[in-house]
């Protein structure tokens, strides 16, 4: 936009492109009333109006991707690290997984080694996702948590027992746990209440799904299925509460949206395998338990 002089007059133009060429615009004259002069001077603050909702708009698409990545990552480090341990599980029990992806029982276990060190090499070392530290009240934990992290090897020696002793197993070993807290905070935004409440939720929901008596491996899976619930409710409430406006940041949630959902209907199905492997298992232990009473009342009889 800018003014030109023609036959000793100045007119004010502006440039713009229809149908894709560059066209030139006639808007004013300069005018004894002042009248193209305001309409460049309206024009410039409207430019700089547009400018200033453009750059809202990128930042506002920034945060918004942002938010959703910050959410999916978290997904997805704590279904890495839940299904190396699941599978490490099934593997040192003597399955293996199928080419049609079934988990089944191995005849040769002459592999367990190599598979086991393949699974070493898949968890990267990387900086921690959380910082854990002592109490602010235990002097003795600060202290040796300091000395480990800065390499004595004789509070590394030490730590084991710290833990043990003050019970914190289950608060610095529990991944899972950890990356359900973790996503709890994100789809709740940090409102406490919130947060009371998908603890609540997801707590009631684990324990459903536990049943009697569940294994080791019947927990991990579970909090993968969890954590998994977790994300893809969260990024359903995105999509129906703060649609984007943008067709594309819409389709990149949707996309967000089927791979957690993709996740959690994986971990659902690993699940259902390892139960359905239990089940002769546990057929057999209720079947021998049946034997045994019957026996004992026919003994009785006979008495």
């Amino acid at each position: 936009m800018g003014w030109e002089l023609r036959h000793g007059r100045r007119y004010l133009y502006r440039n713009r492109r229809v149908n894709g060429k560059p066209v030139k615009e006639y808007l004013a004259a300069d005018d004894r009333f002042g009248f193209g002069e305001q309409m460049a001077h309206d024009l410039e603050r409207l430019r700089g109006y547009e400018a200033q909702l453009r750059r809202l708009a990128r930042e506002g698409r920034v945060e918004f991707r942002g938010r959703i990545d910050e959410l999916v990552s978290a997904t997805a480090t704590a279904n890495t690290e839940l299904r190396t341990v699941a599978e490490g599980v099934l593997i040192a029990l003597g399955f293996h997984r199928h080419k049609r992806g079934e988990w089944r029982m191995k005849r040769d276990l002459a592999q367990l080694t190599s598979a086991l060190a393949t699974l070493k090499e898949q968890i990267a070392e990387r900086n921690p996702l959380v910082r854990y530290d002592p109490p602010a009240g235990d002097a003795e934990a600060i202290e040796l948590f300091t000395r480990v992290r800065a390499g004595d090897a004789d509070a590394r020696d030490r730590v084991g027992a710290l833990i043990r002793d003050r019970r914190w197993v289950d608060w610095l070993g529990n991944l899972g746990r950890q990356a359900t807290r973790q996503l709890i905070v994100k789809a709740a935004g940090g409102d406490p209440v919130w947060v009371a409440g998908l603890t609540a939720k997801a707590n009631d929901l684990r324990d459903e799904l536990l049943g009697e008596k569940p294994s080791v491996l019947e927990e991990l899976l579970v909090r993968r299925v969890v954590n998994g619930w977790l994300a893809t409710h969260a990024l359903e409430l995105e999509l129906t509460l703060r649609p984007p406006a943008d067709a594309k940041e819409r389709e990149y949630l949707d996309r967000a949206l089927s791979r957690a959902q993709k996740r959690m209907t994986e971990a659902a199905r690993e699940l259902a395998r390892v139960r359905r492997l239990r089940a002769p298992a546990l057929l057999a232990q209720r079947n021998v338990a049946a034997t045994q009473k019957v026996v004992h009342n026919a003994t009785n009889g006979a008495g």
